[in-house]
């Protein structure tokens, strides 16, 4: 948490009002190479794995809105995130003109999203520290810490594959550039982008400008007056869903994803949100009042302490759910992200920046150091996966092997049953099936994430989840009773199963077999089949 908790400099260290002219052409060419040169080594350190996680939902998207034959059991899950969101639409679109292939089209627009988020910071940074080395030494612990976890929310500041997040992460820092312009119909603008890529991201985002915005034009007053309705609404809408009925299938949605309810943290997880504050009150203490920096860190310290609260007094495990569905700490994600960029300008301006050669290289040295612990978290979360995932290189991780082999080998139309945890296993690294086999699945882990947001989602999800709780350890005549009369044609088991079904794939950690009585076994001439 250290890296990520924002610090700040002396007043000294920011300009006193933002600068509202364009950048020269020269300084803006070297600016472009610079973010030329950082978004390739952003993807180097932190890697990318574009059907893991969350990617596995957002692309079945995109692949269902392409070709609608796709996922139909699966259609209210692969379509939920793109019931509010233009971002799977505007994929397809892309996919539909061009005819370009999707892993393609998935590693560009990464690619563009790295740019996007390092070209955002810089335009912020811009207006907030006047000298150059303390704005590339802010982009720099940006790109360092792209894929660290924000506390209380089960989001990474941004990730290691395409989601909407990608585009309205920096689509909201470009609009808190504008707003300290004050070039309001310009943050206005692009404060809609956001909402238009993640609604809910919008939200949090939408009020960190209008507090940095109050705070700005000196209505401090009404900006904390506007945090206290803030949480006197989170009490109304606790009081007015108090008795809402919540179906036993939601509940058990809901209750899986434990960073919602702070109550059921362990003790150092709290650090995560009171640390950032704690450092941004005490950078208020010795600042110039009237910086910008020390404006963002008001309005963050407002909205920090607006959303905290709000889930310590008002989201419980017991319910009622609907600010839990709302994730209030998801407002750390813009928190983390400005204090880094405040962090990195610092670093800069008193270390990099020094005429000692010690201070440089221990300025160096901390930036270094930040990437390659974050490199070797990657790692660490995508053990046996490679670190970069290329469109045409071959799979490593032995699962996704095995969601090849499908993709190959089985009807477009079968429907599969696995175990509903899958994504949690070692080594399976948070892997998409839907998404890289193309075939439809019961609902999983990843589709309670889902349902949390739409729990009309909640009894379907509920019935195949259940229907596939413990697979492994079943009977085959379990396993047909269980599974037949929801359409499941095919299983994956893992390699320590035990059937009699005819599986023409096995490999170290897996097994594909039919739903079907014992038969003949149907091997494909797969090089794994005789592991």
């Amino acid at each position: 948490m250290a890296v990520s908790s924002p610090t700040l400099a002396a007043g000294s260290v920011f300009t006193g009002r933002p600068p509202r002219s364009i950048p020269g052409s020269s300084a803006l060419g070297r600016a472009l190479m610079w973010l030329i040169v950082l978004t390739p080594a952003v993807l180097l350190v932190h890697g990318y794995h574009p059907f893991s996680e969350d990617a596995g939902i957002y692309v079945a998207g995109v692949r269902k809105l392409v070709q609608p034959a796709f996922y139909a059991p699966d259609t209210a899950f692969v379509l939920a995130n793109t019931r509010f969101s233009l971002f799977a639409h505007l994929l397809a679109a892309i996919l539909r003109t061009t005819r370009m292939p999707l892993r393609y089209l998935l590693l560009l627009t990464h690619l563009a999203s790295i740019f996007a988020f390092l070209a955002a910071c810089w335009s912020l940074v811009r207006r907030i520290f006047s000298s150059p080395v303390a704005q590339w030494s802010a982009v720099a612990l940006a790109g360092a810490c792209f894929t660290i976890p924000i506390a209380g929310t089960s989001l990474m500041l941004m990730d290691p594959y395409v989601t909407a997040r990608s585009f309205s992460t920096p689509l909201g820092l470009f609009a808190l550039a504008a707003a300290i312009d004050h070039r309001w119909a310009l943050t206005a603008f692009l404060l809609l982008l956001t909402g238009l890529m993640h609604p809910l991201m919008f939200i949090y985002a939408a009020v960190f400008v209008l507090l940095f915005v109050l705070v700005d034009l000196g209505r401090t007053r009404a900006a904390w007056t506007l945090n206290l309705l803030g949480i006197l609404a989170s009490g109304a809408i606790y009081l007015l869903t108090l008795h809402a009925p919540v179906s036993a299938a939601y509940h058990q949605a809901v209750l899986s994803r434990s960073y919602l309810f702070p109550s059921q943290w362990a003790w150092f997880e709290y650090l995560g949100l009171a640390v950032p504050l704690l450092l941004y009150a005490l950078a208020l203490r010795h600042q110039d009042p009237h910086t910008p920096a020390v404006k963002l860190c008001l309005a963050a310290i407002m909205l920090g302490t607006s959303g905290t609260l709000s889930v310590f007094l008002f989201v419980h495990p017991s319910g009622p759910y609907f600010l839990a569905r709302l994730q209030p700490l998801r407002s750390f994600h813009m928190l983390y992200l400005v204090g880094i960029l405040l962090l990195g300008g610092l670093l800069g301006n008193r270390l990099i920046g020094a005429t000692r050669r010690s201070a440089r290289l221990t300025g160096f040295a901390l930036l270094t150091a930040a990437a390659v612990s974050m490199f070797f978290t990657q790692r660490f979360t995508y053990p046996l996966s490679a670190h970069i995932e290329f469109p045409r290189a071959a799979p490593r991780n032995p699962w996704e092997k095995a969601f090849a082999w499908i993709r190959a080998n089985t009807p477009p139309d079968a429907v599969f049953a696995t175990n509903p945890d899958l994504v949690l296993l070692h080594g399976e690294d948070g892997q998409g099936f839907r998404v890289m086999t193309e075939r439809s699945l019961l609902g999983d882990y990843k589709d309670e994430g889902v349902v949390v947001v739409f729990p009309a989602l909640a009894t379907q999800w509920a019935l195949e989840r259940n229907a596939q709780a413990g697979l492994d350890r079943m009977t085959d005549a379990e396993r047909v009773a269980r599974l037949q009369p929801l359409g499941v044609s095919w299983l994956l088991l893992s390699s320590t199963a035990t059937t009699s079904f005819a599986c023409p794939y096995h490999n170290l950690v897996s097994q594909v077999c039919r739903l079907t009585p014992a038969g003949p076994n149907l091997a494909l001439g797969s090089p794994d089949a005789a592991r």
